[in-house]
């Protein structure tokens, strides 16, 4: 397969990733566990957190188009940090809810973090 061919598909599955955290918005369909216990620099710099690796998913999505030399890499970092998210959350060590994950979450969550593992190594082949 081509190499603009790869950089395509692997750019298409970090959207897919990002996609895949956007839905998952406290309060939306899916997300339905009350956060209401963070506070202050716990809730704002959890959101940041989530901002930032949505918006550099995006960045990362658009320099595999263009074949950027540092895309591999950012997408590997990219990857480490979704799993970390979601591995954090299905282990129950953060963040914390007293209302129990639903189903349909839990399901997603193990998608997401089977996306994240093979958007690692779909860009780490590449390398």
């Amino acid at each position: 397969m081509a190499f603009v061919t790869m950089m395509l598909i692997a750019s298409i599955i970090v959207l897919l990733n990002v996609t895949l955290l956007a839905i998952l918005v406290p309060g939306g369909p899916i997300e339905n566990r009350d956060f209401s216990k963070l506070k202050g620099i716990v809730f704002w710099g959890f959101n940041l957190f989530l901002i930032l690796l949505g918006a550099g998913s995006y960045i990362a999505s658009y320099l595999l188009l263009i074949s950027s030399p540092h895309a591999l890499w950012i997408a590997q970092v990219i990857a480490i940090l979704y799993f970390i998210v979601y591995a954090v959350d299905l282990a129950g060590i953060f963040p914390k809810s007293p209302t129990k994950m639903s189903k349909p979450l839990l399901l997603l969550e193990i998608i997401n973090i089977s996306m994240a593992v093979y958007l690692f190594l779909f860009v780490t082949a590449m390398s």
